[in-house]
């Protein structure tokens, strides 16, 4: 044999590792001839180079399992590492793949999208029970998956369709360092990338159709990236799949990740895009979300764990079913919290489509910061939700919502902004600045808004304060104190005084109204001062009252054809009512337009006239009361007219024995009842009683 021609050998089958190959080295005279295995060889050929999945038996025709294959390329870079091609062929993987000993990269030749494989690179699963691909340890720190398609097969559709429950495709654990994915394709996937205890994962160009969770990150503590993913039904929108989507797939599922940066993530169909939950591990912290669109998606946000803290700047959220068209996702919501101790703050925030209200805060303590809210079709139930629903805090601190600008709110049937009966709130916050500086400033760094001290906010113009409210008190045109007008609403207060302006013409009106059906209005003065009324800027009444006044004057008005009154009033049984005219002033009473009665009294008068009412049976008395023993009383017409009686003038009856002393009476008359004929009435002389012949009464 060793003068046969290698021409005429017969061809082998195969070539195994350990088959022995001859080989010249050298060149020329110096030129020996050597054996070799295969496995030597090809370690010598390769060597500097990338390494195919061919050289090692891939067959990419997706039938055959080329996991061995790969795997043999990956143990054949032990001691180098280095990157491993993938034809533009169809590869099946029923075995698990599990580089631990080098960094190595999976580089395909990119792929065709479509829900089934096509042009490019193609890995197929389609056997469950093991992870495809497993990064673990220190060692594959630096790996890396590039331009690659995968795909899994999965039931028929039809009503109730749930995927086959295979494992995480890629797994990367404990290698406490980054692993990339760029470029790659998950067709049908029904669970995408887990990574654990692995910080720096970086994720660019994520796509494709995922069931249960796309991306799920734990025990990460330094900061990891996922950028342009883009979720979309590329392997079936068909409505059954969707709907499972819709309550089963979480697009990210973060657990215990520090600083995570995610940037120009859309995701469509899901129960929720972003779910921050918790482990044994902890919680997701300083999170960052740059922009993010959500479509036929149940929580956009869904905060379950607390003490959960990051920034979104730009977030847009739709959440219709497929089927009916139009129709909100039940108990879907934008932004659900159900963690306590949230702080979410967010630049620009579009909600839309939500059977009920936007955002739901569940939980105790948290607090979202939004600049610029709108929300499009909340409500859609037209059940009386509102646009913001707060859970009421039974103990702790309450739930709260700041926004930086008003809230834009359409087509919500109506919708408040927030939920009545809660003590959580939404609003508007700003530092709490001074009087000279307000914490919200218009127009000028001294006028505005500010706190000047707690449970208070004042307004400034200029540096001065015009307005404060405190604990139930509103002042009003100066500094607390220093004050012209304050307002005191004592607890459980239903009644009010109203103030309403007027059209030309008609009087400004101050009101008591509120719950009760009668209302008085009270004006007081302080200590003995006077309450004084003064039109057109001159006083025309005033009002006094000492400091322990029991008694006082009422006005009261009148029905038709009724009289108006004056009634004095008090705590005393019998209480006096004085008119008094100043000085020697003229004090009238007038009706019909002219004076009907006029009072003078001398400067130096100490007796008066007094009027007294009568019981039945007699009639009314005026009679001269005063500091004289004896006072007269006098009439007087005016001019030369006599005094006249409109009745007959009834004198007073004495008998001859009982007539009164004749000098008090002088040119007075009086009846003497036992008179004879012509002797019945009697005049005065002053000296003593005559009967009109002139005789003494005797």
């Amino acid at each position: 044999m060793s003068d046969t021609k290698i021409s005429a050998l017969p061809v082998a089958s195969g070539a195994a590792g350990a088959d022995i190959i001859p080989i010249v080295q050298g060149s020329g005279g110096g030129a020996i001839t050597r054996r070799a295995t295969v496995t030597q060889l090809r370690g010598a050929v390769l060597s500097g180079r990338s390494v195919s999945v061919g050289d090692f038996g891939a067959i990419g025709d997706g039938v055959a399992n080329d996991g061995p294959s790969i795997q043999a390329a990956v143990n054949s870079l032990t001691g180098t590492g280095g990157t491993i091609l993938f034809a533009a062929k169809r590869y099946r993987v029923a075995s698990a793949v599990v580089i631990d000993s080098e960094a190595i990269i999976l580089q395909g030749t990119g792929f065709t999208e479509g829900p089934n494989a096509a042009d490019g690179s193609w890995i197929t699963i389609d056997a469950t029970g093991f992870t495809p691909f497993t990064f673990t340890g220190t060692s594959a720190r630096g790996s890396a998956v590039r331009d690659l398609a995968f795909r899994q097969t999965h039931p028929s559709l039809a009503a109730g369709w749930t995927p086959t429950n295979y494992d995480y495709l890629f797994r990367v654990q404990d290698c406490l360092g980054a692993v990339d994915f760029r470029n790659v394709f998950l067709c049908s996937i029904n669970r995408g990338i887990f990574c654990d205890n692995s910080g720096r994962l970086n994720v660019e160009r994520l796509r494709g159709q995922v069931f249960t969770t796309g991306i799920e990150i734990d025990h990460c503590f330094d900061i990891p990236r996922v950028s342009y993913v883009h979720f979309w039904p590329f392997g079936t929108s068909d409505a059954n799949v969707i709907g499972y989507q819709q309550q089963n797939l979480d697009a990210l599922l973060l657990r215990r990740v520090d600083g995570i940066f995610m940037d120009d993530i859309f995701v469509l169909g899901a129960r929720s895009a972003f779910r921050f939950s918790s482990s044994a591990s902890g919680i997701t912290t300083k999170f960052y979300l740059g922009n993010g669109y959500t479509d036929f998606v149940k929580y956009s946000v869904w905060v379950e764990g607390s003490d959960v803290s990051g920034q979104i700047a730009n977030l847009t959220t739709q959440g219709e079913l497929t089927t009916p068209a139009g129709a909100p996702i039940p108990g879907g919501t934008g932004i659900r919290i159900d963690g306590s101790n949230t702080r979410i703050q967010i630049a620009n925030l579009r909600l839309d489509a939500v059977a009920t209200s936007a955002i739901q805060v569940n939980g105790v303590n948290n607090r979202l910061d939004v600049f610029a809210l709108r929300i499009e079709k909340a409500n859609i139930a037209n059940n009386g939700s509102p646009a913001i629903n707060l859970l009421n805090v039974a103990s702790g601190t309450p739930n709260q919502i700041y926004l930086g600008s008003p809230a834009l709110i359409a087509n919500s049937n109506g919708a408040a902004l927030q939920n009545s009966g809660t003590n959580g709130f939404v609003a508007s916050m700003s530092p709490a600045g001074s009087i000279a500086t307000p914490g919200t400033m218009v127009g000028a760094t001294n006028t505005g808004l500010s706190s000047p001290a707690a449970n208070q906010i004042a307004v400034s113009t200029g540096g001065v304060e015009v307005l404060r409210a405190q604990s139930g008190t509103v002042t009003i045109g100066g500094a607390s104190g220093a004050h012209a007008l304050g307002v005191t609403t004592p607890a459980s207060t239903v009644n009010e005084l109203r103030v309403t302006g007027s059209i030309a013409g008609q009087p400004v009106i101050a009101a008591a109204q509120g719950g009760d059906t009668n209302v008085a209005l009270s004006l007081r003065s302080k200590g003995s001062a006077a309450v004084q009324i003064a039109p057109n800027a001159i006083l025309a009444f005033e009002a006094l009252a000492g400091a322990t006044q029991a008694n006082y004057l009422r006005a009261n008005g009148a029905v038709a054809a009724g009289k108006v009154s004056l009634q004095a009033l008090g705590s005393d049984t019998n209480v006096g009512f004085d008119i008094s005219a100043k000085g020697t002033g003229v004090l009238g009473l007038q009706s019909n337009g002219g004076y009907a009665l006029v009072v003078t009294n001398p400067a130096a008068a100490v007796n008066y006239l007094q009027a007294t009412g009568a019981i039945t049976g007699t009639g009314p008395l005026i009679t001269v009361t005063g500091s004289d023993t004896n006072a007269a009383l006098r009439l007087s017409a005016k001019g030369t007219a006599p005094v006249s009686a409109l009745s007959p003038l009834q004198l007073p009856s004495f008998t001859v024995a009982t007539v009164p002393a004749a000098a008090s009476y002088p040119r007075a008359l009086i009846y003497v009842s036992d008179g004879t004929v012509n002797k019945r009435l009697a005049i005065s002389d002053g000296a003593a009683w005559r009967w009109p012949d002139g005789a003494v009464v005797s």
